[in-house]
């Protein structure tokens, strides 16, 4: 799989994406930012439950892949990128 993962992680929307889905995946409440004990138990159970593990692996690579280009690769001029493009 080629993707430009040292531009990717230059985008903090690139970011703003993997966090939004894991912190989803986790099922996270409000109520959890009381205690980091809180917040641990919440991912423990996570990566002891195969579904909402493979799930959220799932969304997390639907994050990395340019909807610009077929497949999970990314496109030979978006390769050529140092930093992510911006608007014209």
């Amino acid at each position: 799989m080629m993707v430009d993962f040292p531009v990717r992680f230059k985008n903090p929307w690139f970011w703003v994406g993997v966090v939004s889905v894991a912190l989803t995946a986790i099922g996270l409440d409000p109520s959890m930012f009381t205690s980091w004990g809180a917040l641990y138990d919440a991912v423990i159970d996570v990566l002891g439950n195969p579904f909402q593990l493979v799930t959220m692996a799932l969304a997390i690579l639907a994050v990395f892949i340019d909807p610009t280009s077929a497949g999970v690769q990314d496109s030979k001029v978006a390769m050529t990128y140092n930093k992510p493009k911006k608007g014209e």
